[in-house]
């Protein structure tokens, strides 16, 4: 039996944020909108996940980038929740992204700003951390996009670097960066359904022709894929089977971090030896209770456990 330590979980932010989520009844463009309610939060994609693993009651790590202008506000997070921080800090601020959330109509507009610029030897102290991670870790998360100064193929160098270490990976990125990652075969990818499509390099509508995609991953090397599907649930697979995977009916506060809760779910599942279907239902019941939160908050596990049962598998 594995280990604490051994079982630990990393995510890896490159591009981190300071998410600022602003409520806005009947949001209008061209007009003056007055804010009902605001929180900011720290995130980026890796950092999301981190905080659903965290409230899953699991152990988790965190490292990446964080600017030394706004560093203060995510070490002091990290410390709170007991997320076990080793972000390398580099020049600058981190990004400061807008959620604009309309209550009438259900709908979040993102602002999302460009962020930090990383140099080559700041990505050469990075992985430094990495591999030594890598030495005591099971499972790596890779979220997000890439700051600026750094190459397309990023994602691609580290994921090599893990996979020699002989841990898993799971990417989920967009664009080049997830083109480029994919070419290291990381155990699974989580792609929504727009980044399917660039992928496919068309678009994707009736599910035949998402599952056609996803089997292409899968003969490509991709262990496992995960498309995300928005309120519809998801579509995850790997060569064994494919799930059509449906969440419970809820009223949404925030949709933003909702793939992100996913990841945290489904990779807990994996280092718990659980079923890939066992894995869709927490992913899923932790994305659930992740939307009925303000912000870019974690459900709690006492809510997690409530929509379990309700998740649907087919």
């Amino acid at each position: 039996m594995k280990n604490e330590a051994q079982q630990k979980i990393v995510t890896i932010t490159l591009n981190p944020a300071l998410d600022h989520t602003v409520h806005i009844p009947r949001f209008q463009t061209g007009a003056v909108n007055r804010v009902q309610q605001q929180r900011i939060d720290p995130g980026g994609k890796g950092i999301n996940v981190a905080k659903v693993v965290r409230a899953l009651g699991y152990p988790v790590a965190v490292t990446g980038f964080l600017g030394l202008d706004n560093s203060k506000v995510f070490n002091e997070y990290f410390h709170r929740q007991a997320i076990d921080n080793f972000f390398v800090e580099v020049t600058g601020a981190a990004r400061v992204n807008i959620k604009i959330v309309d209550d009438h109509s259900g709908q979040v507009t993102e602002i999302n700003f460009p962020g930090l610029t990383s140099t080559g030897a700041d990505l050469a102290q990075l992985t430094g951390v990495i591999r030594r991670l890598a030495g005591e870790r099971q499972w790596f998360v890779i979220s997000g996009s890439l700051p600026q100064g750094l190459a397309d193929t990023v994602y691609r160098q580290l994921i090599e670097i893990l996979k020699e270490q002989g841990v898993k990976v799971l990417l989920d990125s967009s664009g080049l960066a997830l083109r480029e990652g994919i070419k290291a075969m990381p155990d699974a990818i989580k792609p929504n359904l727009e980044e399917l499509g660039q992928l496919m390099g068309k678009s994707l509508e009736k599910e035949s022709e998402i599952t056609k995609a996803i089997a292409e991953l899968l003969d490509g090397g991709i262990k496992q894929v995960v498309v995300t599907l928005g309120s519809q649930g998801a579509i995850i697979a790997d060569k064994e089977q494919t799930l059509r995977v449906r969440p419970p009916t809820v009223i949404a506060k925030s949709t933003v971090g909702a793939g992100d809760a996913l990841v945290a779910g489904f990779v807990v599942g994996q280092t718990q030896g659980l079923s890939l279907a066992d894995c869709a239902r927490l992913g899923t019941a932790a994305a659930t209770a992740s939307v009925i939160q303000p912000g870019t908050q974690a459900g709690s596990m006492k809510e997690v456990a409530r929509l379990l049962c309700q998740v649907d598998i087919s």
